[in-house]
């Protein structure tokens, strides 16, 4: 059609062959529908016109509508000969073909970013941990069933054992300023760094709440620890903690939770684009490393040494499998909705301490309504102005806490027994170490029970 425009234009002197073309494509646009031999008609009237009264049409009106055009192209199309139809085909095939490779080519060029990417990190092998232990930028390694486990272990051997369970992003370095306090106080201190973070394991598998659990078991078992645990979690380790509790409840002597998850987490925009299968793999690999660095960034100005607490955050970025660990704990372990877990362990009344920052973004203090109608035997503490790091922020503060709870349970024999309430107003408590000896709250001076605020 527009050939045919071509030959009729070719015979207008000046500005009339332009309007042929024009009319040509306006009745093209305007009449689809219509035979391909009124259309040609109604152009060839409409330059008639023009060439009489000198009106052209404006072109505005053509190239306000490109995609009618083109359409009426494609229905012109099929009027053709049989070699038009030929033609078209080809047309459409070399479009298609051109539109797959395109495609093709982008998808190749995000797969080898995204195996770029990942193998630009360091593995994490033996090699990587001799080199570690070298610098002196690591503790203790030990081979689990599940996987190798960076862990620390201080204190006297025979004191009561305390287990410190980091959370969700920061390696266990949270609890460096922990270890002198509570090792002088006569307590053996062990934390450890969860598989997918800091110096351990990367191991590929989905990080659900019944990893974390087996990690933390193995662990007590390889380091023939026989006697039951303090066991003190924050943030994700405060679930991990009182999901252990509750499926091992012979092994833990009492449980200390500050902002605890598992009973619901702040709504975050950009983790729950994160969740989402491919597009949240494709930014992690890629640009992982720069979002990961930027949150710890802000974290560690609150921490008393902020360069040594975003060093060895770093560190942890240098190996690969970090990002992916974060993906997959998000997508898979239970940051909320378990609630049946603090339920158990507020059945077996078992003392349990919560820590809380009421200004907590992350975990928000509301949760600890939640938490002391499902564990009612909790002592709750809580300061109005910290947030969710209170625990590398004020490690002074959080570690009076713990001593002081955990003082009250090496107190727990007496002269009605082990564990028994005092009979009279003349028994007298025996402050010795007791490993055994179960909850005793009418003698927990200064640990009442504290009602969080309504919010």
């Amino acid at each position: 059609m527009l050939r045919d425009a071509e030959i009729y234009a070719a015979g207008c002197p000046g500005d009339e062959g332009n309007l042929a073309r024009q009319h040509l494509v306006l009745e093209c646009i305007r009449h689809v529908r219509l035979p391909v031999e009124r259309r040609l008609k109604r152009a060839c009237f409409g330059v008639h016109q023009a060439r009489i009264y000198r009106r052209p049409q404006p072109l505005g009106a053509i190239c306000g509508d490109l995609f009618k055009a083109l359409d009426c192209v494609l229905a012109h199309l099929p009027q053709r000969k049989r070699g038009g139809r030929q033609e078209r085909s080809k047309g459409i095939m070399a479009f298609v073909k051109g539109v797959a490779i395109i495609g093709l080519a982008l998808i190749l060029i995000i797969l080898m970013s995204f195996w770029a990417a990942g193998r630009a990190r360091i593995p994490l092998d033996a090699e990587a941990r001799a080199t570690l232990e070298a610098e002196g930028n690591a503790h203790d390694f030990i081979t689990l069933p599940s996987g190798t486990v960076h862990y620390r272990l201080e204190g006297p051997e025979a004191g009561p054992v305390v287990v410190l369970v980091h959370g969700f992003s920061t390696p266990s370095i949270v609890w460096d300023d922990y270890f002198a306090p509570l090792t002088q106080a006569g307590y053996r201190v062990l934390s450890y760094d969860n598989f997918g973070r800091g110096l351990s394991d990367r191991p590929d598998a989905i990080y659900d709440a019944d990893l974390f659990d087996r990690q933390l078991a193995e662990l007590i078992e390889a380091l023939k620890i026989n006697r039951r645990v303090d066991l003190v979690g924050y943030s994700m380790g405060g679930a991990i903690a009182t999901i252990f509790t509750s499926r091992h409840p012979d092994q833990v002597r009492s449980l200390t939770l500050i902002a605890p998850a598992g009973l619901g987490v702040a709504r975050n925009e950009n983790a729950e684009l994160l969740t989402r299968p491919l597009i949240g793999d494709w930014i992690v690999r890629l640009f992982g490393t720069r979002i990961f660095y930027s949150a710890a960034s802000q974290e560690a100005v609150s921490a008393p040494n902020p360069g040594a607490f975003l060093s060895g955050f770093n560190r942890q970025l240098e190996y690969r499998g970090y990002g992916d660990a974060l993906l997959s704990t998000m997508r898979h372990y239970p940051l909320t909705g378990a609630d049946a877990a603090f339920a158990e362990v507020g059945a077996s009344g078992k003392p349990v301490l919560a820590i809380w920052g009421e200004a907590d973004e992350t975990v928000p203090y509301k949760n600890a309504t939640r938490l002391m109608e499902l564990i009612p035997q909790a002592q709750l503490r809580s300061y109005p102005s910290a947030g969710h790091n209170i625990t590398f922020a004020d490690p002074g503060l959080v570690t009076g806490l713990i001593e002081g709870f955990l003082r009250v349970q090496d107190a727990r024999v007496t002269s009605a027994g082990p564990g028994g309430k005092p009979r009279g107003p003349m028994t007298r408590l025996e402050s010795r170490r007791c490993g055994s000896c179960s909850h005793d709250q009418a003698n927990e001076d200064g640990f009442e029970v504290q009602k969080p605020s309504a919010e």
